[in-house]
């Protein structure tokens, strides 16, 4: 059974609107847009029985509009029994085309990452669009994890904006339970006090808090990035 012609008319037509002026360059905005292509994707999606999960830099968005933009969006899609198509064309019934890794429609890049998700996630609804999403602590964890092991500032810099903006609002048990399974309790404690203190981030405070932590010599990476399981592939969000 192929892709319906005319659902696929009608969620390709809401995409028309939220892109009609393109991508935002402002954050808040932007993460507005992100909201709006996961609903449309996760209908999309869920009518021909996958599951789609929004992860990444664009997780970072819907959590905490402002604080990040993200230059594509990743998302982990599952299969079920029931999956009557080939994702793939799921993407094109859209208007997407393949390039490269990324699925892309005019400035939108989505990419497909493998699952399954090494955390768990919540369905949510913005502004309407009804999506899943990784939850934030998972976000939390990942950039922490990879700031310390993989010396990602750019990693560090995204954890303490996000425990500035809801560090009171996560699960803190099991936030800690995860960090100190991959050595890196000591990386918050460091993060925290720089949220905490109003200072201002640079990349060479942040190089210095990791040398602080264990020295210049590079650690091998952990297993999980983003929310789901795999090895990282360089990118900050």
């Amino acid at each position: 059974m192929g892709v319906s012609e005319k659902l696929g008319a009608t969620l390709r037509a809401r995409l028309d609107e939220i892109l009609a002026s393109g991508l935002s360059r402002d954050p808040a905005a932007h993460a507005g847009q992100v909201a709006g292509v996961l609903g449309v994707l996760s209908e999309a999606f869920g009518n021909h029985g996958f599951t789609i999960t929004l992860v990444g830099g664009s997780a970072i968005e819907v959590h905490a509009p402002g604080i990040y933009m993200s230059g594509d969006i990743d998302v982990v899609i599952e299969r079920g029994t029931g999956a009557s198509v080939d994702r793939d064309d799921v993407f094109k019934s859209l208007g997407f085309g393949r390039v490269g890794r990324h699925w892309r429609r005019d400035e939108l890049f989505v990419e497909t990452v493998p699952g399954p998700l090494a955390g768990p996630a919540d369905e949510v609804e913005v502004a309407g669009a009804v999506f899943r999403v990784v939850r934030k602590e998972v976000l939390l964890r990942d950039r922490i994890v990879g700031f310390k092991h993989w010396r990602h500032t750019a990693y560090g810099d995204q954890a303490i904006a996000m425990l500035v903006a809801f560090e009171r609002d996560v699960d803190a048990e099991w936030l800690q339970k995860e960090l100190a399974r991959e050595g890196a309790e000591d990386a918050l404690d460091a993060l925290r006090r720089v949220a905490t203190s109003g200072a201002s981030v640079t990349h060479e405070g942040l190089l210095a808090i990791i040398d602080d932590l264990h020295g210049p010599r590079r650690r091998s990476p952990p297993t999980t990035e983003d929310g789901h399981e795999g090895a990282n592939d360089g990118r900050s969000g």
